[in-house]
């Protein structure tokens, strides 16, 4: 294992969702109905007639459809898509049972834009490829001069969605790329200035899991590389984009967390270089997969804030190498030479939400019991087995931020909060060298 280094505090709140990083077309869903907009009390006169022109164009038998996860969860959407500097407005909507029409519960996208005389009306409409709009982002792939617009859209398979990247230009709304899809990710991979997207999928009986590689070429989007992913897994649960090191300084990855049909994770990295779309756990001989197999739950992230992306595995604390119910420690890895390789060492409690990294002194001198009456995580001087390691270096609990007041009264201080919960830690009443400052505790403290 490599040296452990210590970083000053930096605290990240990381959302699952998140990940990453990770710009995945997922969520929950949120729906209402024209009439619910109409009595928005957030209504302007713009927004009325905005609204006016879509009914003027489809009638009254309408649905909006709200996008179910993202930055725009509007069921209509205000951006400057053909680069006038005037905003057209989009609208997601579906045709009622009362219309009598066939496409009855299929998506489509309005797009209402300000005609010579400067009032709203419908400029075109499109049938989408879905029933849910996942998720929609817009971004100028290669700097080409022109906004895109990516459209996620849910059907009947949780797992194979489909993708289309629009540009609007002079009234007409133009499909330019359109693909199935599970997650994706925008990020600039090949290091060329501009946004590329990496769209993922997962392993089904249409195919073995793979990645494609998107970049705007000669002002169109392409498929400029694409790899295949581990046949193994199930499930992509987690993707976040950051970092790797010591192949080229500051190359950009994506790492994908895959759930194996064991139950565990393992993760794979997907980098550009010399022109090509790597994945070295495809290599032969590769022990990637197997160096990065680690219970499920515990993801892929940037830990420390530093742009590298960390992978957890996890190895039990001294005295459980034999025992079924083992305390485990976290071991947050690098990706270098094709190989992991240890950063840092923590206790990480993903149900609680936090990650305490262990400091360098503390390295096969500290282990952990759990108090069976409280719950809280107690650290111990190891002193050859569990039952011989009685001096208590400090404690952590995890309480509702109304009790922080009730638990400083007893000593204890707050390490990190969220809007919630308060986590508390109480050091020990010894004065051992390996007894840690409140400055220590908190600038190793952090938030998953």
């Amino acid at each position: 294992m490599g040296v452990f280094k210590f970083f000053p505090r930096r605290r990240i709140i990381m959302l699952a969702a998140a990940v990453m990083s990770a710009f995945s077309f997922t969520g929950c869903a949120f729906n209402s109905s024209v009439e619910s907009l109409l009595k928005a009390p957030m209504m302007n006169s713009e927004q009325e007639s905005i609204y006016n022109a879509l009914v003027y164009y489809t009638g009254e038998d309408i649905k909006l459809i709200y996008p179910k996860s993202g930055e725009y969860r509007s069921a209509y959407i205000m951006q400057d898509l053909d680069g006038d500097d005037e905003q057209e407005a989009v609208v997601f909507y579906e045709l009622t049972k009362s219309s009598g029409a066939d496409a009855e519960g299929f998506v489509r996208v309005n797009i209402i834009d300000r005609d010579s005389t400067g009032e709203w009306r419908s400029f075109y409409d499109h049938a989408g490829a879905g029933t849910t709009v996942e998720r929609v982002l817009f971004d100028n792939f290669g700097n080409a001069g022109k906004t895109r617009m990516i459209i996620g859209y849910g059907y009947l398979t949780p797992t194979e969605k489909t993708m289309r990247i629009y540009s609007y230009t002079d009234g007409l709304l133009s499909t330019e790329y359109s693909a199935v899809y599970y997650k994706t990710v925008i990020t600039d991979m090949n290091r060329d200035g501009s946004s590329d997207m990496l769209v993922i999928n997962c392993n089904n009986e249409n195919h073995q899991a793979y990645a494609e590689l998107l970049s705007d070429v000669d002002g169109v989007v392409s498929c400029i590389a694409d790899v295949k992913l581990s046949p193994d897994t199930v499930d992509l649960p987690n993707v976040v984009s950051g970092c790797i090191g010591n192949i080229e300084d500051g190359i950009q990855a994506v790492f994908i967390d895959g759930l194996l049909s064991s139950g565990y994770l393992s993760t794979e990295v997907l980098y550009w270089v010399d022109g090509v779309l790597r994945n070295p756990a495809n290599i032969d001989g590769s022990e990637l997969t197997a160096l990065t197999t680690r219970a499920s739950g515990l993801y892929s992230m940037d830990i420390d804030g530093d742009g590298i992306v960390e992978i957890p595995t996890t190895e039990p604390f001294p005295s459980y190498e034999s025992s079924a119910s083992a305390e485990n420690m976290t071991l947050w890895n690098v990706f270098e030479n094709y190989d992991v390789e240890g950063k840092y060492l923590s206790l990480t409690s993903a149900s609680d939400g936090y990650c305490f990294i262990l400091p360098v002194r503390w390295e096969g001198l500290v282990t952990v019991k759990t108090d069976s009456t409280t719950g809280e995580k107690v650290f111990y001087k190891f002193n050859s087995n569990l039952r011989e390691s009685r001096l208590e270096l400090m404690r952590i609990r995890t309480v509702d931020a109304s009790e922080e007041s009730e638990y400083m009264e007893k000593g204890y201080f707050t390490a990190a909060a969220d809007e919630q919960h308060c986590f508390m830690v109480l050091l020990g009443d010894t004065d051992d060298s390996l007894l840690l400052t409140t400055s220590e505790v908190i600038n190793n403290f952090y938030l998953l």
